[in-house]
This record gives C-alpha cells, structure tokens and sequence, in this order.
C-alpha cells in the first residue's frame, strides 16, 4: 500500500475516533455541557420524534408516544417525515418487505400490535395520511397516528378519509413543502429514517433503541415515577433446558460492519448456551458491492454502535476502516481457519483488531499477530494468504442472503434438522428472538 494511503486511512481512524467520542467520560461530558445549555436557556426537555407514516416501526413508536409523555417529564414535538433518500437506503423494496415482517414478529415481545396484509400501500392514502398528521395538534398526535396507522396499513382509503373530515385537508403542495421542511430537521438531527427519537444531539432508532432514550432521561431525574422503564421487553422462553437436534445457525456477516463485529461476541455466547451448530460466512461489505451510505447513516451507525458497546461492556472505538485491501486479505484466510476449526476466533480477533484496537488490518504484522493469538502458525498461514479462491464462496454467500430477502450483514439464519429455514433477522438486536424462536420450536415438537 502506498504510503498515500496508509496517511488517508491514519486521518480517517482520528477524526473517526474523535467524531464517536468512544469513551464513557468523553460522552458524559457531551451530555453534560449540553444539558447545562438547556438549562441556561430554559428550555423543557424537548425530544423530537420522526414519523414516517408508510413506515412499520413508525407505527409501533407511535403506540408508546403517549406512555412517554405520562412518564416523563419532556416535550414530545412529532415530524412527520417521508422516505428515506437513496443513499440511505439501497434495497428499498427488500428493506420495505423486512421491515413489515419483522415489525409484526417483535410487536407482541413488546406489548404492542403491528399486522398487515399489505406490502403496497396506495400513494394517495399516504398523502391523506400525512395530510392528517401535519394538520394535528401536537398533544393530539398520538392518539390520531395510531388510528391513521391502523387504517393506512389496511389500505382503508373510505376510514383515512373519515378521519381527514376532521383536520384540515392540506395541498400536495402544501405537503410536499412541509415534508421537505422536516426532512432538513430530520437531516438536522442526525438521521434519514422514521421512526426514531432525537434528544440533545443523539438519535435513538426505533423500539429497540428507545431504553437508552429511557436510562439518559432517568439519569437526568425527568422520569415522572420511580419506573426504570415503560418499555420491557416480554419473553416467552422455557426455564427448562433446549432439547432440540440438529438445528444450525447460519451467519451471514461483514468484516466491515461494526454491528458485525458487536454480534459475534454475543454469538459466541449463544453457541455455550444453546445446542445449535453455527455456521459463519463472510460476504463483501456493502459498500464493496457498490451500495452507498451517506454521512448521516455512517455518523449513526457509529455512534449507535459505541453506545451498544459500552453497554454490553465490548471494546469498541479504536477503528482503522478495513475497507478495501484488509477486508479482502482477512478472507482469504478464511479456509485456512475453517479447516483448522478456528474461524469464529479468527474472525472475532481481526474484527476486534479493527474495530478496537486501532490496527491496520492489511497489514502483514496485523494478520500474523490475529493467527498466532488463535494459536495458528503464521508461516502456515502467510502460504494462503493473498489467493482469490474465497471469491467464489463469497459470491455463493452473497446470493444466500438475497435468498432470505436480507442484503445488509449480520443477517443470521436458523434453520432446522432438514435444512428448512424457520427464521431470518437481520442485525444484532435480533439474537434474542432467535432463543425465543428455539424455545418455541421445543414447546411445538412435544
């Protein structure tokens, strides 16, 4: 590599350690000197929430708006915001079909209720529905979303115009501009999707983020009542041990994703835990499949991802972007590992070596230091290292993952005794369902 790059990529690991602010103090101190801001100028506890109305996630937030304001002391200013750009959003009919179904599986966890037998809403009964909600008074919004949801999600066109009789029926112009207005705030506040809370300078992205919303507002002393949270998440799993053969996990991850990089020690967890095989296969980032991510999603994903690490007490925040020459020599020894039984400490080292501990992962020393810590030899090792048999199992893998309707890593799916998938999520949130999904898996087979 030339010594050209090698400064890009030293510049980008400072500004990038620099923009996450990884350490508990340094976030502390942000919060700190924001929060006496809001004092000095008097303000109210003021979080912001992003609505998209033909967005699934959109509609569970809106079910717990209401639990919010009655627990906390805050102002609760809703957006209603419109799709996501492009470059935020590079399968967008993929990410459309997930999100419903993943919305209408995680709902009951939480108490809430999303289900529809829809996957094209009419552009028309969008535009009533935002129509509906840029005309609602703001401490009425939660209330009139959840039954605009409701409708929208049946393409009831005859129930969101009975509802429109009671607001003010904007222009397409009219909503187009006030639409354009939000998305700047929304562009503002560090996000590109609905579905999202945004308080003093962090984002917090839909329900599974809404607990780190609860803790930072609990440590504040806004909490209303002594509850530690309004947002518990139920379980249905058996006390009782997993008695169930032959099911293998398949996890479909990127050396570059960070949220990869989050899940496999959890994974590794999981397989003490559970008798489930896991089956690791790498596939090119999406940024190396010619996806683009723009600076808003890159900002969050980081930031979102530091705050996940220091609660589930992983390193994280040292990053060096393996983008590229490391990403693809880290692969090329994936065989090498496999065949020794060593992949998953293969790849948990080099990942952490990248994404916490600040080292160069095209690096030679870099890679030798990853094998030797497993316990490989590196003179075995550097023989296979730098071929491009891996591109072929990585153009297999990439396939799998369209398969199950996912594009973006970690995409994880379960399957059983005869190979049939019984489940497919997609990021790190979701290794709790698939315990739930095997405890009823077992309550099925008795």
């Amino acid at each position: 590599m030339l010594l050209i790059d090698w400064v890009k990529l030293e510049l980008r690991r400072r500004v990038t350690k620099l923009l996450l602010a990884p350490s508990p103090s340094r976030r502390k101190k942000t919060r700190e000197k924001r929060e006496k801001k809001r004092r000095a100028e008097n303000k109210p506890h003021q979080v912001f929430y992003l609505h998209q109305v033909d967005d699934p996630y959109s509609h569970l937030c809106c079910q717990i708006l209401d639990q919010l304001e009655n627990s906390y002391d805050i102002e609760l200013i809703p957006l209603v915001v419109g799709t996501p750009p492009p470059s935020s959003t590079p399968e967008v009919e993929m990410l459309k079909k997930h999100s419903i179904e993943d919305a209408t599986v995680i709902a009951p966890y939480y108490g809430l209720t999303f289900g529809t037998s829809e996957t094209d809403i009419e552009p028309e009964n969008i535009k009533i529905a935002q129509s509906i909600l840029l005309g609602t008074e703001q401490e009425s919004f939660a209330k009139i979303s959840l039954n605009v949801g409701e409708a929208l999600w049946r393409n009831d066109t005859e129930k969101l115009k009975t509802l429109q009789k009671n607001a003010a029926i904007l222009r397409d112009e009219e909503i187009s501009e006030s639409i354009n207005i939000n998305n700047q705030k929304q562009k503002q506040l560090g996000h590109y999707y609905g579905g999202v809370f945004a308080y003093e300078g962090e984002c917090y992205g839909g329900i599974d983020r809404v607990p780190f919303l609860e803790e930072r507002l609990i440590a504040l002393g806004a909490n209303k009542f002594d509850q530690l949270s309004i947002l518990k998440r139920r379980s249905s799993k058996d006390k009782l041990p997993l008695k169930l053969d032959g099911i293998t996990l398949e996890v479909l991850f990127s050396a570059r994703s960070p949220y990869s990089y989050l899940a496999l020690p959890q994974l590794i967890e999981f397989r003490k835990r559970y008798p489930v095989t896991i089956v690791y296969r790498p596939i090119l980032p999406m940024v190396m499949r010619g996806m683009v991510i723009n600076r808003e999603k890159l900002l969050y994903i980081l930031s979102d991802c530091t705050r996940i690490a220091e609660k589930k007490g992983i390193p994280f925040g040292n990053i060096i972007d393996p983008l590229g020459k490391a990403v693809e020599r880290c692969y090329s020894l994936f065989k090498f590992t496999k065949e020794k039984g060593k992949e998953e400490d293969y790849f948990n080292a080099f990942l952490k070596a990248v994404w916490s501990e600040g080292q160069h992962g095209y690096l030679d020393k870099t890679i030798k230091n990853v094998v030797e810590k497993i316990g490989l030899n590196w003179g075995e090792a550097k023989k296979e290292l730098d071929n491009n048999d891996w591109r072929k199992e990585i153009e297999r893998n990439r396939l799998a993952l369209y398969d199950v309707g996912k594009w973006g890593p970690p995409t994880m799916i379960l399957k059983n005794q005869d190979k049939k998938v019984i489940l497919s999520v997609w990021g790190q949130d979701r290794i709790w369902l698939i315990e739930e999904t095997l405890y009823l898996m077992q309550e099925r087979n008795k």
